[in-house]
């Protein structure tokens, strides 16, 4: 499939996600990986597609294994995509997990986990108890994410010491 088809397909699947995780979230983690793969060579571009436009449809690429690989994607990029977030192998999984990461910190991502909880009617005592949980698990991988995404780690956790 040709990305603009990719697009097309994936778009609808996005449209009951939360206004911080629906499809111009895809789009921002796409223009990220643009800047940051201009540091490696031999790029799966197929690959990176596959997993930017899947990244946030793990389940339904789960309840829809089949079709997706009927569709021309390989097993191992459906593999691929359901680690991509929690424990990237390839530079491919690396450039999307830093992409996506980059909004979990910083001044945006302190923006982002205030609409996310708003959204899901958290309390503040929640949002911020999910923020500390997770920002300790925040790794990037490549050397864009980690220049842009490692002082943005630093801005949360001050954030955290002052609330």
């Amino acid at each position: 499939m040709k990305e603009k088809e990719i697009a097309e397909f994936v778009k609808p699947l996005y449209a009951h996600k939360d206004s911080m995780h629906n499809f111009k979230h895809i789009l921002r983690i796409k223009r990220r990986v643009d800047l940051y793969k201009k540091d490696y060579k031999n790029i799966n571009e197929r690959k990176l597609k596959f997993l930017i436009y899947f990244h946030g449809l793990k389940k339904y690429v789960e309840e829809h294994e089949e079709e997706i690989v009927f569709m021309g994607f390989p097993r191992d990029w459906i593999e691929a995509l359901y680690r991509h977030t929690k424990d990237p192998e390839t530079i491919e999984e690396k450039l999307v997990s830093d992409a996506n990461l980059w909004e979990a910190v910083g001044e945006y991502g302190i923006r982002k986990a205030m609409q996310v909880g708003k959204e899901r009617k958290q309390t503040m005592e929640q949002t911020l108890k999910i923020m500390q949980n997770n920002i300790n698990k925040v790794k990037f991988y490549t050397k864009k994410g980690k220049e842009f995404g490692n002082p943005g780690i630093e801005i949360i956790k001050d954030f955290l010491r002052a609330h």
